[in-house]
């Protein structure tokens, strides 16, 4: 991260400057009296002390396709991450090959696909499906980001929205003030912990939880504010005591240069059903992730990480046991799995998922309860590991077991009672409902007999 310092200092002159035209920003915002603490934010950033002019990030060519016309100019409100590339090409490379990149991508691939963003955003209103991006513009595509091609910045579906993944007018990828918000674009703040902590936290990605219980985040929320946060080199030790997101995904070592791909030191994933290696074998989006390393390669730079304050023992060590964990719950999840697939197999549940109870359990086993377990197991967040975790993943396996057991109960009772496949002709059989209702209470009592009799 002091590597956006350093560049900074390279700089004899403002990168792309449209002479001193700038200067009627200041004037005419500062007399409108428009954005005042946006001017004070970039006049107290190291933007400003290298010469980096509002002009430099919002003059446009009146052919792009998110110009418009402001008092005699033609500007862009969506600075891209191509367009702090023109300066920042290195860290805008790094960034374009990182999964951040593809947040927004991954977002459309589930909503295409009908999966879970899809499904809570459908209504039903006067008989007509509706399917809405209202819920998701707010919770979803807040982090992965939108798809702004074609859009403008008066259309509320993409617009505002500073996700990892954006997809901009341009059609790169990704926002920088996901973690370098404007107009300060401090270092400091990119940092700290809490600048990942807007998305990395909740039941599906508890990072900020896992960081916060972990010796790590017990030094940093202790003695962090005695840090030095701006030091260019940022060395351990000498600068801070203990690593943040930022030292061990993104900052740089003695044997090692900074990097904005935050992928490129993960050397398993620890966020789908079941996890495996991150050799640069094609994901979901059928795109190579990351640099093309091997799994092993990237371990090798997380350990030149770690080896600033740990022996070589601890460390293998804690990736010996990491590394089983990981694998203990794969075992697990799996086998589980197992159970939810013979329902659909033998047809007693539908193939659309998240129609039926125990497809939610399953799903929360492996989003929920198993990302919690690896993620605590890789972080140093035992509680994590135990009670949020394998705690919680032999519980779900337990409830999946009944789920599935009073599932076959009730289609054997069904059979029994010559009442199978009547569902769809409910309209025409005025003393269904009283048939189906005793039914219900037969199924009870025959599901508590059959549980005795074990």
């Amino acid at each position: 991260m002091g590597l956006l310092i350093a560049i900074f200092a390279l700089m004899v002159q403002p990168c792309g400057a449209v002479e001193d035209d700038w200067y009627d920003c200041l004037d005419c915002h500062r007399s409108m009296d428009a954005f005042p603490a946006i001017i004070d934010e970039w006049e107290d950033s190291t933007h400003a002390e290298y010469g980096v002019s509002c002009a430099d990030c919002h003059v446009a060519q009146p052919d792009d396709p998110d110009a418009i016309s402001h008092m005699g100019y033609d500007i862009t409100l969506v600075v891209s991450a191509s367009d702090c590339g023109s300066c920042h090409a290195t860290e805008y490379e790094e960034n374009d090959r990182s999964l951040h990149a593809l947040g927004s991508i991954y977002y459309e691939l589930d909503f295409d696909n009908k999966a879970l963003p899809y499904l809570e955003s459908l209504v039903v209103v006067d008989g007509e499906t509706i399917v809405s991006h209202d819920a998701t513009v707010n919770g979803c595509q807040a982090c992965h980001g939108t798809n702004m091609l074609g859009k403008t910045t008066e259309d509320p579906e993409v617009w505002p929205n500073n996700g990892i993944g954006r997809i901009n007018p341009d059609g790169s990828l990704g926002s920088c003030s996901a973690c370098h918000t404007r107009h300060l674009f401090s270092v400091e703040e990119a940092r700290k912990p809490e600048s990942c902590e807007q998305c990395h936290l909740g039941p599906d990605h508890p990072q900020t939880e896992i960081y916060d219980e972990s010796k790590h985040g017990s030094i940093y929320n202790t003695d962090g504010d005695n840090w030095n946060w701006t030091s260019v080199d940022w060395v351990a030790g000498e600068d801070y005591r203990a690593p943040t997101c930022a030292v061990c995904h993104m900052s740089g070592t003695q044997e090692m240069a900074p990097t904005h791909d935050v992928s490129e030191r993960l050397s398993w994933e620890l966020e789908t059903p079941v996890s495996r290696r991150t050799d640069n074998t094609a994901n979901l989006l059928g795109t190579p992730i990351s640099d093309g390393s091997t799994w092993e390669e990237k371990r090798e730079r997380m350990y030149s990480v770690c080896e600033q304050c740990h022996s070589d023992d601890w460390i293998a060590n804690y990736y010996t046991n990491a590394d089983n964990t990981v694998e203990l719950y794969n075992i697990k999840y799996t086998d589980a799995k197992l159970i939810v697939d013979e329902l659909k197999e033998e047809g007693l549940i539908t193939e659309q998922n998240f129609d039926e109870p125990i497809e939610f359990k399953i799903y929360e086993m492996w989003h929920h309860e198993g990302r919690r377990a690896r993620m605590g197991a890789f972080m140093l967040g035992p509680d994590y590991v135990q009670w949020h975790g394998f705690y919680e993943l032999l519980k779900d396996r337990a409830e999946l077991e009944e789920m599935a057991e009073n599932i076959r109960l009730n289609a054997e009772l069904e059979e029994q009672l010559g009442i199978e496949g009547t569902k769809a002709s409910t309209a025409s059989s005025p003393g269904f409902e009283v048939i189906l209702a005793m039914a219900g209470v037969f199924a009870v009592v025959f599901v508590n007999l059959r549980k005795k009799g074990k």
